[in-house]
This record gives structure tokens, C-alpha cells and sequence, in this order.
């Protein structure tokens, strides 16, 4: 089998999960905002030096998963935190956060790794978004708020058709630009666990999503904040009526549907 058909082979589960999954290629790297992961594969060629076959193959993988956590620490850089920021940007600001950013990627996981005939390696690296948003965003809120009495349990908002970009961390504001939800909302062991809201493709999936619960309440946002951004504005009444579900949003029950 060729080198090509063997990476055909590899991503034909990704293929497969595309239909469902609301995914999107950043740098060199995959984010798979349904799953919630970032994925990048490392490629290394043998050394003609090297003493036999075996140190070949060993230097070649060491290459390929250099070259893997270059290009998935790149995609990271590259995924939006919240408005038009990236995590990049909130990383060049802050030596702090590089040197947290740059530590959760060291800590993904190889997912798989291909040896070739002719000595190539290639190497796929994975780790969770959520290690990210946690790297990049403040500790969250103390504690979580009460939960409604009216047994609503989650909610989704549906951003679709209005060119929204996913992010670690969009807020939801209102029509003055104030903060609905943002992640200082969010406990932070809710924050750190699964981060501020789950992804969707379309209302029915987001309302089998398990953290939204089995009655959750939906809301159709007006509009990005602006054009190209992350956040999301919902209409004054909307607005005022989410604010009254501020102990869902402590616990990060929600789920946005975008394109």
C-alpha cells in the first residue's frame, strides 16, 4: 500500500465524522469543535548518516513528532478565544499564558503513528480544547448560582446563518454590548471540566446534547457583535429573559448551533 492510500485509510474516520462533526482547519492542524479536540499530524524523513535501518527509523520518528507538536501548537495559536482575539494573540500578550499554552500542548497525546517503506513516519498528535480554554481564560466564577425552579435545564442558542467563527470563550451580549454570558460567569471546576459551551450543527442536535439537559430553552441571536467576530447579540427581551438563567450559564449548560 502506498503512502497516500495509507493516509487516505487514516482519515476515513475523520471523513465519515465530517457530516456531523463542526470542524474547521486551522494552520496545520484539525479542531473538531463537536468533539471538542485538536489534532495535527508531524511528518519525519530517515537519515541517509544514519548507522542501519533501526536508528533511521527511530530519528525519523522523533522528527515526525517534533514537526506534529509544531503544527498542532500552531493550530492552537490560531483558535479563537473570544471576539476576534486567538489564543495566539493572548499568548504574545502575556508570558504567563505562553508558557501555560505551550505546557498544554506538550501534554496532547499521540493518537496514532505510520510507518512507510521507505523509512518515512508520520505521527498524529491529539489533546482537548477545553485544556486550552483553561491555559488562556481566568479561573471562572467561585461557585455556581442556583439552578431554576422551573426545571429548565440548559440553553441553546442558535447563531446560524450569521457567519459566526466557534471559539474557546464567545460571549453572548446585549443590543448595548453587555455581557450576558462570558467565562467569568462560569464556575471555574465547570470551566475547567467542559469548558463554556458545547457546538452544534443544527437545534435538534443541540438539544440531545447532555449538558443542556432534557429541557432546555432556545434563543435565536440577532447578530454578531461584529463582522468576523465570536460574540453574539440577542435582542433586549431575550437578553433579560437569558439573564434570568444566570445558574445554567454558572454551570455552562449551554450549547450554540452555528454553521
Amino acid at each position: 500500500m502506498t503512502r497516500l492510500m495509507l493516509a487516505l485509510v487514516l482519515l476515513a474516520p475523520l471523513a465519515a465524522h465530517a457530516e456531523d462533526a463542526l470542524s474547521q482547519t486551522v494552520g496545520h492542524g484539525q479542531v473538531d469543535w463537536t468533539k471538542k479536540t485538536v489534532t495535527a499530524t508531524g511528518s519525519g524523513a530517515p537519515s541517509l548518516k544514519a548507522a542501519n535501518v533501526a536508528v533511521a527509523r527511530l530519528g525519523a520518528e522523533r522528527a515526525a513528532k517534533l514537526d506534529a507538536y509544531r503544527n498542532v501548537l500552531e493550530a492552537v495559536r490560531g483558535v479563537r478565544v473570544s471576539g476576534k482575539q486567538t489564543a495566539g494573540d493572548a499568548a504574545d500578550a502575556s508570558p504567563e499564558v505562553k508558557a501555560r499554552l505551550e505546557g498544554v500542548v506538550q501534554g496532547f497525546k499521540t493518537l496514532d503513528t505510520k510507518y512507510y517503506s521507505d523509512g518515512g513516519v508520520d505521527v498524529i498528535i491529539q489533546g482537548p480544547l477545553d485544556g486550552v480554554l483553561a491555559s488562556v481564560v481566568g479561573a471562572g466564577a467561585k461557585t455556581a448560582l442556583p439552578l431554576p425552579e422551573d426545571g429548565t435545564s440548559g440553553v441553546v442558542i442558535d447563531a446560524k446563518g450569521l457567519g459566526m467563527t466557534p471559539a474557546l470563550a464567545p460571549r453572548v451580549l446585549d443590543e448595548q454590548g453587555n455581557e450576558v454570558y462570558a467565562a467569568s460567569m462560569v464556575a471555574g471546576d465547570n470551566l475547567r471540566r467542559q469548558g463554556m459551551t458545547g457546538w452544534a450543527k443544527t437545534v435538534d442536535a443541540a438539544k440531545k446534547e447532555g449538558r443542556v439537559g432534557a429541557k432546555p430553552v432556545v434563543f435565536k441571536a440577532e447578530k454578531v457583535w461584529e463582522t468576523g467576530s465570536s460574540d453574539l447579540v440577542l435582542t433586549a427581551a431575550d437578553a433579560e429573559k437569558l439573564r434570568k438563567w444566570g445558574g445554567l450559564l454558572s454551570i455552562a449548560a449551554v450549547v450554540i448551533v452555528t454553521d
